[in-house]
């Protein structure tokens, strides 16, 4: 690292790396400029690749005309029925929908069949309520996420919002992404713009020194235009990348970015103090830190790829990109902060430059400051410190007991948008699940499917609890061996109770005589088998990714002990979040659950972000014990490292907040556990419950090793290097 150290901070060397990185920028940022046009957000890039809902996907995209399809629900809806006029207005928006051309002469909105209507010579049945108050025509329209917004906004351009005592509302596939189009329209640049206000705001109440403010923002500005390119170099060569994933990248570049400019500035910022010349300090501050950022970059990007081994493609997608994402932010970390704050010397401290003065005689962080106080308090009783932090974490991790999964049409969205509105007023008249029927594939193996056999499929679903309606739609395959099966639900078909009715529809349909088999699918069926799949990606992922960090930590410690108590401690600090996370979404937000993977992302990230300060921490002790003792070097190095994690981890918890303010639930949710953990990580984890169960555990910690051995790359001479001429600032 020394000899790595005098290359990215010499005086010829600073100037390369930061050529390096605005050439490659430059060369690079048209190729990220293109990712948004390569993500994909297909059903199949988030289901199971072994489920059976998955299936139903891939043989409605092959075996069928019109492939997978996804619905429009335009909701007419008049107090006291439904007049003449408003008949006939109903009559006219298909009409004027179905016509509707683009400046290209193509249809507007791409129906795959033509509108069923309420009200005509020949009315679909069902379409009206027993009052004749609402109405409602279907549309059928390509599955396509990418479009299927646009093509919802037409279609209300078209309805209108109804006049004069008569409401209209679009829901169904069509009108909820609609909404989220407007929800999630620009929301990448939103998040880097409040992000980068949040953390500019958060670095200038730490430093009031303008530079150094700056700088942290220009690293994580490079690494983020660096590494959007790599991602859509990745998406071009065939991987998928998903819009979601490209979104949290913008909130984990922010935050662990900014976690190693501060960590390094920090160190910087004491090596002033002790060595005149800037490029001895900036080279000796990193040879120092530079160890715990590389070992917290390789966590944070390991424990990343460890999704890749999901089988939910929602998970697995974000692995890779999380990982190039982070892997970019440390690279830049370790070679263009450095050159940048040493080009910039003590000016970068402007206008308190006295607080880097040179001052050898200056008294060491290490033996003063309230984080000393409160490290010789925590070290004078750690039983009693270890005991309630362990009771504090162990009751929080009971609010598991009120887990509970949801994915409610309600409550998908944190604002009132159409598209919900829209599905009450269907609720209030007809069967829920008419917002998304499950969708049923008959297959005979040996010739075409029969009338026969899709009746006695029918006949079955119909026995099941909480079906409302079946009936074959009409659809044969190209091959005419499979015909679809329409099934209504009762209730809600995103709710955790509809998710259970699909398990007995399979059962039910087992068994439908030699050659025939029936497989389940649609929305409903999709989300029970992203239920199950995902509650078994945890269980792969988990233990995986604490032997990842336990490795890093390890080799980076050079011990077995101290790894095994850190990761003890992470998995306590994470239960806890999730049982407080769990207490407040569902008792104070009032939300009846959760996604189920959420747990699963937030375990990533609150394992993989939290060892950071852990990291951090236990670099520093490792350091300060070759000299002092395992003790003493607890002491010194909470009292040098209290600032710069407390720090960090207010601006990493600030960062994943930001997701608090878009109006989905999912991202809500997320942003929220996140941001707890770290902070319950950075307050209690790193500053009490670590500290005392190394205390009580001392130099045993290390075995191994002992607490003067091990870790040669983190030791070197601390002699003063002398002053060349014209680099004092």
């Amino acid at each position: 690292m020394k000899k790595f150290a005098s290359t990215v901070a010499g005086r010829r060397g600073k100037w390369v790396v930061l050529a390096i990185w605005v050439v490659g920028l430059f060369a690079l940022f048209p190729l990220g400029a293109k990712l948004a046009d390569k993500t994909t957000d297909d059903t199949q890039s988030f289901l199971p690749a072994s489920a059976e809902s998955t299936k139903v996907v891939k043989a409605l995209d092959s075996e069928f005309p019109g492939g997978e399809t996804d619905n429009g629900l335009i909701v007419y809806k008049r107090s006291g029925g439904l007049t003449a006029a408003d008949k006939q207005k109903i009559a006219t928006d298909a009409q004027k929908i179905a016509a509707a051309k683009n400046k290209d002469g193509k249809p507007l909105v791409p129906l795959t069949q033509p509108p069923q209507l309420p009200f005509n010579p020949a009315p679909v049945p069902g379409l009206v309520s027993a009052d004749g108050s609402v109405a409602y025509t279907v549309l059928a329209v390509p599955t396509d996420f990418k479009n299927e917004g646009d093509w919802g906004k037409s279609v209300r351009d078209i309805t209108g919002q109804g006049s004069a005592g008569l409401q209209v509302q679009l829901t169904g596939g069509l009108g909820f992404s609609a909404d989220a189009k407007e929800v999630f329209g620009s929301i990448d640049t939103k998040l880097l713009l409040v992000s980068a206000l949040l953390v500019l705001t958060l670095l200038g109440i730490i430093y009031r020194a303008v530079l150094v403010a700056l700088s942290p923002l220009l690293v994580v500005f490079f690494a983020y235009g660096v590494s959007q390119a790599f991602i859509y170099l990745l998406a071009k060569s065939g991987e998928t990348v998903s819009s979601n994933s490209t979104t949290i990248l913008v909130v984990l570049i922010f935050g662990v970015g900014t976690d190693y400019c501060l960590l390094l500035v920090s160190r910087y910022r004491e090596e002033l103090r002790k060595q005149q010349d800037k490029h001895a300090a900036m080279q000796r501050a990193l040879s120092r830190v530079g160890p715990a950022i590389l070992a917290s970059g390789l966590t944070v990007a390991l424990s990343m790829l460890v999704l890749v081994l999901a089988d939910s493609g929602n998970t697995s997608s974000l692995g890779p990109v999380a990982a190039i994402g982070v892997a970019t932010a440390c690279l830049a970390g370790l070679t263009l902060l450095p050159a940048l704050l040493t080009i910039f010397g003590r000016t970068a401290f402007w206008p308190r430059r006295s607080t880097v003065q040179y001052d050898p005689e200056h008294p060491s962080l290490a033996r003063q400051g309230l984080w000393r106080r409160f490290g010789d308090k925590v070290l004078a009783r750690p039983g009693a410190a270890l005991l309630v932090t362990l009771i504090v974490f162990i009751g929080g991790a009971c609010g598991l007991l009120a887990y509970k999964v949801d994915y409610s049409t309600t409550s998908f969205f944190k604002k009132d948008v159409e598209a919900v509105d829209g599905f009450k007023t269907i609720q209030q008249s007809f069967p829920a699940g008419l917002l998304a029927p499950t969708t049923v594939l008959v297959e005979r193996a040996d010739g075409p499917v029969t009338p026969a056999d899709v009746a006695k499929t029918v006949a079955k679903l119909k026995t099941v609890n909480g079906v409302a309606a079946a009936a074959a739609d009409g659809q044969i395959s190209k091959d005419g061996q499979i015909a679809q099966v329409k099934v209504i639900l009762a209730g809600d078909p995103l709710k955790k109770t509809a998710l259970d009715i699909v398990p007995r529809m399979r059962a039910v349909v087992e068994d439908l005589g030699p050659g025939v088999t029936a497989l389940i699918g649609g929305s409903t069926a999709i989300n029970y088998d992203l239920d199950q799949t995902t509650s078994k990606d945890l269980k792969l992922i988990a233990p995986i990714a604490l032997l990842v960090i336990a490795i890093i930590l390890a080799i980076l410690l050079q011990a077995l002990v101290a790894p095994l108590v850190l990761i003890a401690s992470v998995i306590i600090s994470f239960l806890c979040t999730i049982g407080l996370s769990v207490l407040f979404i569902r008792f104070v937000v009032g939300d009846a659950g959760m996604d189920a993977s959420i747990p699963t992302f937030a375990f990533i990230f609150l394992v993989a972000l939290g060892i950071d300060y852990t990291i951090f921490l236990m670099a520093r002790v490792r350091e300060e014990s070759r000299e002092h003792g395992t003790r003493e070097g607890m002491l010194r190095a909470i009292a040098a490292t209290g600032p710069v994690i407390t720090s960090a981890g207010i601006i990493l918890a600030g960062t994943f907040s930001v997701l608090m303010t878009l109006p989905v639930t999912f991202t809500f949710d997320l942003g929220f556990m996140v941001a707890l953990g770290i902070l319950l990580d950075t307050f209690v984890v790193r500053s009490i419950m670590v500290p005392a169960a190394v205390e009580l555990i001392g130099d045993k910690i290390w075995w191994p090793s002992t607490s003067k051995g091990g870790a040669e790359f983190l030791h070197e001479d601390t002699g003063e290097h002398p002053l060349p001429a014209g680099s004092e600032n």
